[in-house]
């Protein structure tokens, strides 16, 4: 079969590969749609992975083989043929993380998602077959077709930011980045009960969709207004609500002084979470690719009280409730996308052009069982 493979920094290759084997517990999905994400964006400059199955994991497809049951004896031949997203176990309850309490981080379902567990594939969803464990996937419902699917991997990130948050309702809520991850937690904080919520980021497209997307507003806001408090955001900040800045600021950008900002913006005591990591590393030498420089200083915390969080995965639990929301078509994931998929040839163009210029494009999604396509490779978000 066909998989796109990561050779190096910016070099990617579409190569025949083996058939993934069917072992016991796991079962064999052949690949619908597969996002193109920031951390794969991030690993293509990098040419560095954590786990050659994390190369493509926002993905949706259909089982085709079923495996031995192993320790889910409820999957069977049924399932041949059930439409499924990549999820997350549910906690195993044996590892040590689990057996001090700590459920909700467990090192089993952080090893699934990432795709480091025994069951993962040599290949990630930009391939046309993939090898997962069966406890990590989850029925897609009635109502939600493949490419909407696709963005539930994503969505449900968004989701874990947003429980973790904390965010209270009628809270006053900032998103710093307008990408994927940033546009569904705007969407999930109005969900969620904020009173306001805006968005920030530089690209024009970004913020014109977030507003569509129900975003009460959104600012290309530079570091100096955002470190003078006299620019627009702040000015805006200032007459809504409490007038006092924002009470939970989400760092969807990740850069190296992105949560430095959202300190900034945030009123003292409010609270500052964690979510991104920047697509292109400052330094693709490092050890993990997502290395990023440390720009926030303890005594910029402390002057402003503020409670500093952070949000990494996503649970099972985050996974049905995002898949429930679409499906109800309360949270809008169309809007993100480029409905029309590439195929696995285009995904080194598609890659080369996000990395060249990452802000104004539609998520390119890809179809490995398609051949050719008559559309461009990437497509702008209409302006």
């Amino acid at each position: 079969m066909k998989s796109v493979t990561l050779r190096g920094p910016g070099v990617v290759e579409v190569a025949e590969v083996n058939e993934p084997a069917v072992l016991e517990g796991s079962v064999i999905v052949e690949i619908d749609r597969c996002g193109i994400g920031g951390s794969d964006l991030t690993s293509f400059a990098s040419g560095k992975l954590p786990a050659p199955a994390w190369f493509g994991h926002e993905w949706s497809g259909r089982i085709v083989e079923v495996g031995a049951p192993g320790d889910r004896p409820e999957i069977n031949e049924r399932f041949v043929g059930e439409r499924v997203v990549g999820s997350a176990p549910p906690a195993c309850g044996r590892c040590r993380t689990c057996r001090a309490g700590f459920s909700d981080l467990c090192d089993v379902v952080l090893e699934m998602i990432i795709g480091v567990d025994p069951l993962a594939d040599q290949v990630g969803g930009f391939s046309e077959r993939i090898r997962v464990d069966a406890r990590r996937v989850a029925r897609i419902p009635e109502g939600i077709d493949q490419s909407d699917a696709a963005l539930a991997e994503p969505a449900s990130v968004a989701a874990q930011a947003v429980a973790r948050s904390s965010m209270g309702l009628g809270d006053l809520v900032v998103v710093m980045g307008g990408g994927t991850i940033g546009l569904l937690v705007s969407e999930l904080a109005q969900l969620g009960g904020a009173s306001r919520v805006v968005v920030v980021d530089p690209d024009a497209q970004r913020r014109e969709l977030a507003c569509d997307l129900g975003a009460d507003a959104a600012f290309p806001a530079s570091n100096r207004e955002l470190g003078d408090l006299t620019g627009p955001i702040s000015d805006w900040l200032s007459r809504a609500g409490h007038g006092l800045g924002a009470d939970v600021v989400f760092d969807c950008a990740g850069s190296g002084s992105s949560l430095l900002d959202c300190i900034r913006i945030a009123r003292r005591g409010g609270t500052a979470v964690a979510v991104g990591v920047a697509a292109v590393t400052a330094n693709p030498n490092a050890a993990t690719p997502w290395t990023q420089p440390d720009a926030v200083s303890p005594r910029v915390i402390i002057d402003k009280a503020i409670t500093l969080r952070s949000s990494q995965g996503y649970t099972v639990r985050d996974v049905r409730r995002v898949l429930g929301l679409m499906a109800e078509d309360r949270l809008r994931v169309l809007p993100i996308y480029d409905p029309t998929p590439v195929s696995l040839a285009e995904v080194g163009d598609a890659l080369t052009g996000l990395a060249s210029a990452p802000s104004g494009w539609l998520k390119p999604l890809v179809q490995p069982t398609m051949t050719e396509t008559t559309s461009p490779t990437l497509r702008r978000r209409a302006s």
